[in-house]
């Protein structure tokens, strides 16, 4: 591969980036390339976009893959003018990348989270910390992010490319139904999203008697948990397991059945996804949520405590009964995910960081030029 002027060394990529990579790639004309791994540290988050799009590079896991190591392909990484790499101090070709090009004086930029789930007070943030001050700047998955960011590491710029699934033209409510009864989950199914818990507390809640339907979309190896969990609880007529679907066309029917969306474990890109087709979401007030959360200020958005089956069941059945009653407009919901969080709006920003455009951001971390009420 030829140098070009712009570089993104990535430990994975998976499915859902392909539409921020396919306007980005559009927006840089042919002066970026991408590398990456077939995973990173996870292995159930592969690379999935289109294999024209990037490079493949061989991995190394340590340690029982707590560390990473990405081999091969450096030369552009190294000499490009600018270069975009994971904000994750357990990956040590991040590490070593961005040394060797800070000794260069190379511009470098550092994409990913904040913080670790555990958050700001975890034991290994100043990893971050460290990483960013080697860096020439930072780009954010999330706007609530940005005002700790400029605290945390003063005068540095930060951009923010909002997680993203869709293209703009994709978001939208569709053809909401006047009647919704669905309650849906979109996810993996693991252990850590607690969906064990779904289908108990979905029998317990007592919505079936009100027409309820209970639609699980995802893959995971907790699904024969689900499947076992459906017949032990007669529940075959009332649970719906439709496995894996990535198609927004495809989602966008669930969606339109479905009066809300639920997370029973920590709240990630499915929010976007649910906000974006106008269905509000109810999740665990004390799970360690992703950036997603901040969706919370943008649309509707029902937590509950504590993080128990028990507790899920009751507030299921509160908050069908209530958006039973109070439904919301789903359009207006919509739009404003549209605008803030759509995948033209996510390589904006990584666009504006690698041509080091300034953007301006009001008190809360929201660029200035889009209003959140």
């Amino acid at each position: 591969m030829s140098s070009t002027k712009y570089s993104m060394y990535l430990a994975v990529i998976p499915t859902y980036r392909n539409p921020c990579i396919e306007v980005l790639r559009e927006m840089e004309e042919g002066n970026l390339d991408i590398l990456a791994s077939d995973y990173g540290l996870d292995s159930t988050v592969r690379t999935g976009i289109d294999k024209d799009f990037y490079d493949r590079v061989r991995r190394i896991g340590i340690f029982g893959d707590k560390i990473l190591l990405q081999v091969g392909s450096w030369r552009n990484p190294l000499s490009a003018s600018v270069t975009i790499l994971d904000l994750n101090p357990r990956s040590l070709t991040s590490w070593s990348i961005l040394v060797l090009r800070r000794i260069a004086r190379r511009r470098t930029l550092l994409w990913g989270h904040l913080h670790p789930r555990q958050g700001s007070s975890s034991k290994t943030a100043f990893l971050r910390r460290t990483m960013r001050r080697l860096s020439q700047g930072t780009i954010l998955y999330g706007y609530a992010s940005v005002v700790p960011a400029k605290l945390e590491v003063p005068g540095q710029p930060v951009w923010v490319a909002p997680n993203s699934l869709y293209k703009r033209a994709d978001i939208n409510a569709g053809n909401i139904g006047e009647s919704r009864k669905s309650i849906v989950y979109v996810g993996r199914l693991v252990a850590e999203k607690n969906v064990d818990q779904l289908v108990p507390a979905f029998h317990q809640s007592g919505l079936v008697d009100e027409g309820a339907v209970l639609e699980i979309v995802g893959f995971g190896n907790a699904v024969e948990t689900i499947e076992r969990q459906i017949v032990d609880l007669g529940l075959e007529e009332s649970v719906v397991v439709h496995g894996r679907i990535e198609s927004p066309i495809e989602l966008a029917e669930i969606y339109a059945r479905s009066i809300m969306s639920i997370s029973p474990g920590y709240v990630g890109l499915s929010v976007t996804q649910s906000l974006g087709f106008g269905v509000p979401m109810l999740y665990p007030e004390d799970a360690p949520h992703a950036p997603e959360i901040e969706l919370a200020a943008v649309g509707p958005m029902q937590s509950y405590s504590p993080t128990t089956e028990e507790s899920l069941a009751v507030a299921l059945r509160e908050y069908f009964l209530h958006l039973v009653s109070n439904p919301v407009s789903a359009e207006k919901v919509s739009a404003k995910v549209g605008d803030l969080y759509s995948a033209e709006t996510m390589a904006s920003g990584i666009s504006a960081a690698l041509r080091g455009q300034v953007v301006e951001f009001d008190k809360e971390g929201w660029p200035k030029e889009m209003v959140v009420r």
